[in-house]
């Protein structure tokens, strides 16, 4: 009877009009978000990146993103550049509410302001990301954290900070916190078969982002031969 009790309770707090108004919610927040980008057509924008991560050491890197919607990006560096794409830069694309099923995870606060939270599944295969936590202040209308659950059970999380470009809110700094798997090498897969206790790598990310060019017109001849990203 117990049993019967709890599943009864929990399907009245599932279809709850608090509930379903929550649920309502989290599709008109992304709409909210999809709407304050409409006029973003493209910007490019020098980064500077600084990584701290486990068995990857790399000196700081200078580079020049350039970013056209819906799903054109490029990165130009002087030096070999490893440039984290999931996370990495701001493409609102990523939070259109077609290619997911939107769920509401919570109302919570963001130093201080009002946010919430929502859970983005992909509807269809978007690269390798299987899961997103958005937190999102719904104040100013920004994603402030953006937890990434990624296929072979990569987490990346992104903070972001902004400022404002010609009436859009950009981030000026991008903090990607990653938590990896650590990588075998293939010789000692072969040779080593006795149970291992899987490892983990972690570490840190650090983006700053300055002298914005925003809706300047880029043209498409400077992605040519780049991967577009459909997230």
């Amino acid at each position: 009877m117990k049993r019967i009790g709890l599943v009864a309770l929990l399907i009245l707090c599932l279809f709850s009009p608090k509930y379903l108004q929550a649920q309502g919610d989290a599709t008109r927040y992304l709409e909210a978000l999809a709407k304050k980008y409409s006029g973003l057509k493209d910007y490019m924008v020098d980064v500077s990146i600084h990584f701290d991560i486990e068995t990857f050491k790399a000196p700081d890197l200078k580079a020049r993103l350039y970013y056209k919607a819906p799903d054109k990006m490029k990165v130009e560096s002087k030096r070999v550049l490893f440039f984290p794409r999931e996370g990495g830069y701001f493409n609102p694309s990523l939070f259109n509410k077609e290619d997911f099923t939107v769920l509401f995870v919570e109302n919570t606060t963001y130093r201080g302001k009002e946010a919430l939270k929502l859970r983005l599944i992909p509807r269809r295969t978007k690269r390798d990301i299987q899961d997103l936590v958005l937190s999102i202040d719904t104040e100013q209308n920004q994603v402030r954290e953006v937890d990434i659950a990624q296929s072979g059970e990569k987490e990346v999380k992104a903070a972001l900070i902004y400022g404002t470009f010609d009436h859009f809110d950009l981030p000026i700094r991008i903090k990607l916190l990653l938590d990896f798997p650590e990588v075998e090498p293939e010789l000692v897969k072969g040779f080593d078969t006795s149970p291992r206790e899987k490892k983990r790598v972690t570490g840190r990310i650090e983006m700053t982002y300055s002298n914005y060019r925003v809706n300047s017109g880029l043209n498409d001849q400077i992605f040519k031969g780049t991967e577009s990203w459909n997230p």
